[in-house]
């Protein structure tokens, strides 16, 4: 008993504990990771307090099924609010009323991107979103070869941890970017980069074309609050392989191509308005309109997604273009 109560422990610290259960409670705890995997963290919550009143505990002092608490894709879940709606529900047999449910932790947009994170400092990001596709998919589209597989779960920090790891080379041309996938609504799924490199209009590519092979894309790199050089915005749409607009807000000047629907317009952003938050959460709006997508806000910020490295967002080096190579030995 001593070795098990062990090795769980040694599970629990090295992030790879599964909880399980018996009967049907067990099987929607299976529903709720595979929901929770994929960013719906609010989604896996209500399978598992759907399935509480069927739970069996172990004996008389089992009063609450805290083992998932330990898991690292459904111990995030767990909010204070959360926390008093589990103990409030009859479970295991009992008797009595159902305290009515939590609010959800997601919006259903785009736009509290454009808030400040209490606690961080998250003032440019990028994020791909592919119509059509399993988030499972999105490497394949993204990535060379060489990287695309998945990672196991993780949150940003230690998906950036295990990235650096081992690393002994970096180069100010290559702009590789960490991912974190999901789904973003019910038919777009979605790569997302909290912390992305210094963005550089001159040669910056944008990967929705790529990504659009047989569907449509969306690519979206904000810094209007950056405190890195002046604001930007760039914004991409391609279809079947092939751009079909874009614009890119930077040095207080737009460039634009194709035929930008009137939702879309830079024109109605920047301009006389004010750069900052109102622009940027105006333009937030106007894409989660236009597409019908969102981004799971708790799961990105608080929960462990599957992440993957991509292909480098910007070009080569041209001929006496000058760039740096830093080994560390």
């Amino acid at each position: 008993m001593v070795s098990l109560a062990y090795a769980t422990l040694e599970q629990v610290r090295n992030g790879t504990y599964r909880y399980t259960a018996a009967g049907p409670f067990g099987e929607a705890v299976e529903r709720a990771r595979e929901l929770a995997r994929w960013g719906n963290t609010d989604g896996a919550w209500r399978t598992l307090m759907d399935a509480l009143p069927v739970w069996q505990p172990l004996g008389p002092d089992h009063l609450a099924p805290l083992g998932w608490v330990a898991d690292p894709l459904l111990g995030p879940l767990l909010t204070p609010e959360r926390g008093r709606e589990l103990l409030s529900t009859p479970r295991g047999g009992q008797a009595g009323e159902a305290p009515s449910p939590t609010a959800g932790l997601d919006p259903n947009d785009l736009a509290w991107l454009a808030h400040p994170v209490p606690g961080g400092n998250r003032t440019s990001y990028r994020f791909v979103l592919v119509e059509g596709v399993k988030p499972e998919d999105l490497p394949g589209r993204l990535a060379d070869g060489s990287e695309e597989a998945l990672g196991d779960p993780m949150t940003s920090d230690e998906a950036r941890h295990r990235l650096l790891r081992g690393q002994t080379e970096f180069s100010s041309y290559d702009d590789k970017a960490l991912m974190a996938v999901g789904r973003a609504g019910t038919r777009w799924s979605f790569a997302f980069d909290s912390a992305p490199a210094h963005f550089d209009p001159q040669r910056f590519i944008s990967p929705a074309a790529a990504a659009s092979a047989g569907t449509r894309a969306v690519v979206v790199w904000s810094g209007l609050r950056t405190w890195r050089g002046t604001p930007f915005f760039h914004l991409s749409v391609a279809q079947n392989g092939a751009e079909q607009y874009a614009f890119t807000y930077a040095d207080g000047a737009t460039r634009r191509t194709g035929d930008i629907p009137r939702a879309l317009d830079p024109e109605r952003f920047f301009g006389s308005r004010e750069e900052g938050t109102e622009a940027e959460r105006s333009l937030l709006e106007a894409v989660t309109g236009e597409f019908g997508v969102q981004l799971p806000r708790h799961a990105i910020t608080n929960g462990r997604l599957h992440a993957f490295t991509t292909r480098s967002w910007t070009r080569p080096p041209g001929n006496g273009e000058a760039y740096a190579v830093v080994s560390i030995n």
